[in-house]
């Protein structure tokens, strides 16, 4: 996991599951350790099975966690169960810990900041509402209520709301700033038009590839004839040609694990990190079918494309590896278009494909 002061509700919520893992260490050490336990002399009666709990929870929690993907509806079920198992470890603590007088009152800033994170102003204030309720059980509950205990319980309750909702807002403060952040970077990494990534980003993301062990595909295409389509059906169509084809190589590549980028005008460019050239050549099958398949524009313009690989190893620069790839873009462009040619020598022609696909039919 990459360490970051900005960090996606992801990242932190598996912060918070490894805070538990520490608390669930300390209270055992607290409560136990007899060099800390004869000194503080807690309750520790029901402690077992509030470990125990923990103990079953957190790793259950654990394993949802590392395997949900970031699964919206899962990750919101884990949140609401994390917070809500926070709150009641929280408060039994604060009971053995000496009640309203407990050293563990601190605790409570983190739940509030942890509800904040995923329901903002709404979750402050909620766990804050939440904490006062369940300190005034405790007050109420303990056998001690005398004027200090009151006042011990009131300025608990004012450093939970101004430090709980002060710390809020500047988490939520933060984490817009974030936000926009990384709006200006979606805006400067991609491209208007084809809300592919750009030339830049292409660049960036190569040559982050490169500096891996990895072996991955470099792949350069460009739209044939795509001048007599601005010239005969107007700029506008052909922006929208470009537009069709974006959403086009958004899915595909999503579905084969790679990336698409508008290298420039009608020239695309794509980074296949897995080096397997039959997975690569079903990657170009689903390519063509979808050219073949669709007329672009209100006008019905039929497209086709031709493209160009190079397989990019570390023995050798990936600036060669791209002038390779864009070396065989062109030799496809110069021996019939609407096909692929790779550094290996293999040609794959859509013209093939579409027989294939009359013969089936």
């Amino acid at each position: 996991m990459r360490f970051s002061l900005y960090m996606d509700d992801y990242e932190t919520e598996k912060i918070f599951s490894y805070l538990r893992w520490l608390f669930l260490a300390a209270a055992a050490l607290l409560f136990y350790l007899p060099a800390l336990s004869d000194t503080l002399q807690w309750n520790s009666a029901s402690l077992p099975i509030l470990l125990a709990f923990g103990f079953l929870y957190m790793t259950a929690a654990q394993i949802a966690l590392h395997k949900m993907n970031t699964r919206p509806k899962a990750f919101s079920i884990i949140t609401k169960a994390g917070i809500a198992f926070d709150y009641i470890a929280f408060f039994w603590l604060i009971i053995l810990s000496g009640g309203i007088f407990s050293l563990l009152m601190p605790i409570a800033f983190l739940i509030v900041m942890h509800a904040t994170i995923y329901w903002r102003t709404r979750g402050a204030i909620l766990s804050s509402v939440f904490l006062t309720a369940g300190y005034t059980a405790v007050l109420f509950g303990g056998s001690r209520t005398d004027n200090y205990s009151n006042l011990v319980f009131l300025l608990t309750i004012m450093f939970i709301w101004i430090i709980g909702l002060f710390g809020s807002m500047i988490i939520l403060r933060e984490r817009q700033h974030y936000k926009q952040k990384e709006i200006y970077h979606e805006l400067l990494a991609r491209d208007y038009l084809t809300n592919l990534y750009n030339h830049r980003c292409f660049q960036e993301q190569m040559n982050k590839l490169s500096l891996k062990a990895d072996p991955f595909f470099i792949v350069m295409g460009d739209i044939d004839h795509f001048k007599p389509i601005n010239d005969k059906f107007g700029h506008l169509a052909g922006d929208e040609v470009l537009k069709e084809l974006g959403e086009i190589f958004s899915e595909v590549v999503n579905i084969f694990g790679g990336q698409a980028f508008r290298y420039g005008g009608e020239e695309f460019a794509f980074l296949m990190p897995e080096s397997d050239e039959t997975r690569l050549v079903a990657f170009f099958h689903t390519i063509f079918v979808k050219l073949n398949d669709n007329k672009f524009t209100s006008e019905r313009i039929p497209i086709s494309m031709s493209f160009g690989v190079s397989l990019h190893e570390s023995t050798r620069k990936v600036g060669k590896s791209l002038e390779i790839a864009d070396q065989y873009l062109y030799q496809a462009k110069n021996t019939g278009k609407n096909q692929v040619h790779f550094e290996c020598g293999k040609v794959m022609k859509n013209h093939d494909i579409k027989l294939k696909a009359v013969s089936v039919s």
